[in-house]
């Protein structure tokens, strides 16, 4: 998205917190520190013993089978929504995102300002300097549904409740009582769009779109994986099947933990098998692992964008990026999800639209290494699973470019610029 702006000819500044600068240049665009490096697994865990980020969960209508879509609000999005609104105002030992996005905002001027979803300080500096500002989503719109679903229910306490026997505070909205006074430091007035957007660009299929009444421009995920020399063994096609095993780079960075089968297991399933598995996996993950069978080719890293286009199928936990590279490479999926965040609804989408398989998540207890081979080799073998990863492809080439997105998003901002 950054590239096509770029490339149309407008500045471009990618703001993030200092130990995003280095990924940021290698991605070939001009990095902005703001702010100190936080610890987002802390925040996760801490999402559970937040009083205020419970009183929101407790207000939205979870059903019986939303476990999954529990934690992912609960924990991934109302935790970073509490890293950036905290109960106790800053100290004088701490630099608040916040406060440099805004001194930057104010000096660079900007006429858009495009943020993550989880970026609550990004909107606030857009409103601070006059920028239109837009949500760019990476997976499925849970802070979308998760506004809407309590704005529905504070609707219902509103014909209840008389509003003048309220607090000044207004706890019935437990999210504004989070947000204000942060916002009142700033000299800012809560509204929706300081949650929302005041457009959200979607990267992900629009049949996964939840249902949410807010304004959504569609864009086509281009997967970017990083940039690497391409290795020699990736010159040639393979003379047997490739499968690709990847536990993904989040879970490896921010949230390592046991991933239900023994990574040993994994590799041991394929030895019988007449095929190559490629696992990308770094030492702390291969440290329990005592052989790799003579099929398996175990490397730390490579951009799964050069590794897909030689494969027959992936194995992958189900986050949006390596679902959008394999669904780009039309390579059908084997999902094994772990709860949280958007992977078990991506497993489900990629099941439903025939391009692969979902197991159980990797929390069930219900995951076998047997049960993950025989779904395997049925990926391989039925040819109606190829099918549909070519539908899913279809899909993606059916919807908007980044560059295409670009002359609406120069309407919009013009539209909503101050």
């Amino acid at each position: 998205m950054a590239w096509a702006l770029q490339s149309a000819g407008h500045e471009v500044r990618v703001a993030s917190h200092p130990d995003m600068a280095d990924t940021i240049v290698k991605a070939g665009l001009t990095a902005v520190a703001v702010g100190e490096k936080e610890d987002l697994a802390g925040a996760v865990r801490a999402a559970g013993e937040d009083e205020r980020l419970r009183r929101i969960v407790d207000a939205l209508p979870f059903g019986p089978g939303d476990a999954n879509f529990k934690t992912a609000i609960g924990h991934y999005v109302l935790g970073a929504f509490g890293l950036y609104y905290p109960e106790d105002p800053p100290g004088p030992d701490r630099r608040p995102m916040v406060d440099d996005l805004i001194g930057f905002a104010r000096s660079w001027r900007p006429d858009l300002v495009l943020w993550d979803p989880l970026s609550f300080p990004s909107p606030v500096a857009a409103r601070a300097c006059g920028a239109a500002h837009a949500r760019v989503l990476w997976a499925i719109d849970h802070m979308g549904w998760t506004r809407s679903r309590l704005l529905e229910r504070l609707e219902g306490l509103d014909r209840l409740d008389s509003p003048r026997s309220r607090p000044r505070e207004d706890p019935l909205d437990p999210m504004a009582s989070m947000m204000k006074p942060t916002l009142r430091r700033l000299g800012h007035d809560f509204d929706e769009e300081l949650i929302v957007g005041q457009w959200t660009v979607d990267l992900m299929p629009p049949r996964m779109r939840l249902p949410v009444d807010l304004r959504y421009v569609p864009v086509q995920m281009v997967p970017y994986t990083g940039a690497d020399v391409l290795p020699e063994w990736l010159y040639e096609r393979p003379s047997r099947p490739r499968v690709c095993l990847t536990l993904g780079l989040s879970s490896r960075h921010f949230f390592a933990k046991n991933y239900g089968i023994p990574v040993g297991d994994l590799l041991d399933m394929v030895a019988d098998l007449d095929i190559e598995m490629v696992a990308t996996l770094n030492d702390a993950q291969l440290a329990s692992v005592d052989r790799v069978p003579p099929n398996v080719k175990v490397v730390d890293y490579v951009p799964l964008t050069q590794l897909l286009p030689t494969c027959s199928a992936i194995i992958h936990h189900g986050g949006a990026g390596t679902f959008a590279a394999a669904v780009s490479a039309r390579v059908p999926q084997l999902v094994i999800p772990t709860e949280g965040a958007e992977r078990v609804e991506v497993g489900d989408h990629v099941a439903l639209r025939g391009a692969g398989l979902s197991m159980p998540t990797v929390e069930s207890g219900l995951l076998t290494v047997d049960d993950v081979k025989k779904s395997l080799v049925r990926i391989l073998n039925e040819p109606s699973f190829r099918r549909g990863a070519g539908e899913l492809r279809a899909d993606l080439a059916a919807t908007p470019s980044p560059r295409d997105a670009v002359p609406i998003l120069e309407d919009l901002t013009v539209e909503h610029r101050r």
